[in-house]
């Protein structure tokens, strides 16, 4: 039987510090993934599904190579009924490493056979992450350096092969008769330095190339970490019940380049936020304009009138169930703040107030703020100024 919580519990957080200890540097690639990993853990503790794929996915895509993010996503997949997805994880880790045990017993808890681990009494196999780390990055007990040694000579060994592919079948890399002349030997080494030039480019444009896309990729998963930040950040204003705020900071980033997965997460957020951010706005809005009955500055009254629109603008896009109790309030004093501001122009504003009483006295006709709504009307036509 495949128990999805008792297998979940069997991934523990990689500890950063302790392979550091051990192994010294580690490559930043790798450190990004073990990261994405332990929020994955981290998600997946506080039942956050969706953000616990994306960081595994993203773990995986940074190094796939990383069994254990493939193994828990295997098992993340079963949480979630997606038996198919978890068969493909569990078999994907087998082909690229066919001693994997851990997948294969996954496979066959699937399969409904006995996994051969009586509870509690198998001691848990060795994280593949720290052996991979172990085999790649310390050997002798000191800094990885050997490794670009170890690839210089895989490369030139590559680029040996290419130069021998390319060489026509019945003439030796560079050919020297005795037997020529020495016009006719030059020539030949002339001709065998041209294509060896020529090869030298290709590789170079090849290189550059690499390098280039390298350094795209490189940027786009600083633009991700970036944005996982934001969506992190905004996840901390609702837990903290600060939905204006949030509303706030979604509205600021419009038009900038979000990652599809992410910018999909920030606008479940923002929509949920939105019916709940109209009470905050309305305190904000009204607070602001209540400081202001002294001193009547008309800056003050536009900075009252900004947050009475927001709240406005939220309140129109809702169905006439799920508005606040409050909207006809909301309606009447942001009327008067837009009103008193005169911004853009004192018409401008004057017009746009018209409007919103207009609107009270047709919507709310036997309500109490229809009456007052008539009575800021008969001062604007009169030519007085509206009663703050």
């Amino acid at each position: 039987m495949f128990d999805v919580n008792a297998e979940l519990k069997q991934f523990k957080p990689i500890d950063l510090s302790s392979i550091r200890q051990k192994l010294g540097q580690i490559p930043e690639d790798m450190q990004n993934a073990i990261e994405l990993y332990n929020k994955a853990l981290e998600d997946v503790a506080g039942k956050n599904d969706d953000m616990a794929i994306i960081a595994l996915k993203k773990a995986i895509s940074i190094y796939p190579a990383f069994y254990e993010a493939m193994n828990l996503m295997g098992v993340f997949y079963k949480s979630l009924g997606d038996e198919e997805s978890a068969r493909y994880m569990f078999n994907k880790v087998i082909e690229m490493d066919d001693s994997s045990i851990r997948a294969q017993q996954y496979l066959d808890m699937l399969d409904g056979k006995d996994d051969g681990r009586a509870a509690g009494g198998k001691k848990r196999e060795k994280n593949p992450v720290v052996s991979w780390l172990s085999r790649g990055l310390s050997p002798e007990k000191t800094t990885p350096f050997y490794l670009k040694y170890i690839l210089g000579f895989v490369i030139g060994v590559i680029a040996m092969g290419v130069l021998w592919l390319l060489m026509p079948a019945d003439k030796p890399l560079i050919h020297i008769s005795p037997k020529v002349d020495s016009s006719q030997q030059i020539q030949v080494l002339k001709d065998d330095n041209d294509r060896l030039n020529q090869i030298i480019d290709e590789l170079r444009a090849s290189l550059e190339q690499s390098n280039q896309k390298e350094k795209s990729l490189r940027d786009e998963l600083e633009q991700y970490q970036a944005w996982s930040r934001t969506l992190r950040q905004l996840d901390s204003l609702a837990a903290a019940g600060k939905y204006r705020d949030l509303v706030v900071e979604v509205e600021r980033l419009e038009g900038m380049p979000i990652p599809a997965e992410i910018e999909q997460e920030i606008m479940l957020l923002y929509e949920s936020s939105k019916p709940k951010a109209i009470g905050q706005i309305y305190e904000s809005a009204k607070s602001i304009y209540d400081s202001n009955a002294n001193n009547k500055s008309k800056d003050v009254y536009k900075q009252s009138a900004d947050e009475f629109k927001m709240a406005i603008r939220i309140i129109e896009e809702l169905d006439d169930a799920n508005k606040p109790n409050n909207t006809i309030l909301i309606y009447y004093y942001g009327a008067k703040a837009i009103a008193l501001s005169e911004y853009p122009s004192k018409d401008e504003a004057i017009q746009e107030a018209l409007d919103i009483f207009n609107m009270i006295i047709e919507n709310y006709p036997n309500s109490d703020y229809a009456y007052y709504s008539k009575l800021r009307i008969n001062e604007i036509e009169s030519g007085r100024p509206v009663k703050p």
